[in-house]
């Protein structure tokens, strides 16, 4: 299941969201903010980011045990998207 995310982002949005990329050991982070397509199947969840012209985009591969751990990933994003456009989070 390919699922794309297209953010309308009003003039107050934030530029930048870390979120840290699930099973990294080195805390490897990624900016929501850029973040193209996600594809959930029965074995990994696929997050490509950052893409311009001439593919210089960015894509990261996580494990996950079944389709329901995939779909909790990306709920946790959406939370983590939505905390970064929160009023408070542009003083």
């Amino acid at each position: 299941m390919l699922i794309s995310l297209i953010l309308c982002q009003t003039a107050l949005a934030s530029p930048f969201c870390p979120w840290p990329v699930p099973g990294s050991d080195s805390k490897r982070f990624i900016n929501l903010t850029v973040v193209q397509t996600i594809d959930i199947n029965d074995e990994e969840i696929k997050v490509a980011f950052g893409g311009g012209n001439l593919g210089s985009g960015h894509e990261i591969k996580t494990a996950i045990k079944n389709r329901a751990e995939g779909q909790k990933i990306l709920q946790e994003m959406s939370e983590a998207a939505r905390r970064c456009d929160l009023p408070n989070m542009h003083k």
